[in-house]
């Protein structure tokens, strides 16, 4: 005698109904732990390191569950704008891999004799996507004051290939206002 899988199902016991209280409870459990994710992801970026580094292989991860490394590559070059000057303004990260995070960062030094107020950075994608928020210390910079900029990047499988990013920060100096460019390229492969 064979018997379908219809009837199978019914000796493993009864089947239950998932109840309106149920699924609230499922929802307010997977909103509890989004929000928990989010908390440690903002508490994490806020951790940014100083100088042309990012966070090392800390057993720290991000709201996606990917752990952070240290940034690959190497940041090369000056930009300069309103008195502000960044050594090591572009990141060459060469060969990255996915399902991990980091923060590019920079240092950005007043060397002007006058104060200089930071505005809010603004990517401009060339190829490939998704900048992590911006994360700037201080905005308004003193004579000889240094600040960090900074932000992460973490690809999953589907956003792999090249990624160049540039990102122009404005800088007012008394009645001067130019744009600090900075920028970021990798090639993020599984």
């Amino acid at each position: 005698m064979t018997t379908s899988r219809r009837s199978r199902r019914t000796h493993d016991g009864p089947k239950r109904a998932i109840t309106p209280w149920m699924m609230a409870l499922t929802v307010l459990a997977l909103a509890g732990a989004v929000l928990i994710a989010l908390a440690v992801g903002d508490e994490k970026q806020g951790d940014a390191g100083s100088g042309a580094t990012a966070s090392g292989a800390t057993g720290d991860v991000n709201a996606m569950g990917m752990p952070y490394v240290e940034t690959p590559g190497s940041a090369t070059g000056v930009a300069e704008a309103a008195g502000v000057v960044v050594s090591g303004a572009e990141w060459a990260l060469g060969r990255v891999p996915l399902d991990v995070a980091f923060r590019p960062t920079w240092t950005l030094r007043n060397t002007g004799s006058g104060t200089v107020e930071i505005g809010e950075p603004s990517p401009e994608i060339l190829e490939g996507c998704c900048p992590g928020p911006f994360v700037l210390g201080e905005r308004s910079l003193a004579s000889g004051s240094t600040t960090t900029l900074s932000f992460e990047l973490a690809m999953h499988p589907g956003m792999d290939g090249p990624h160049d990013i540039l990102v122009h920060v404005p800088v007012t100096a008394g009645s001067s206002a130019e744009i600090l460019t900075l920028g970021v390229t990798g090639d993020f492969r599984g």
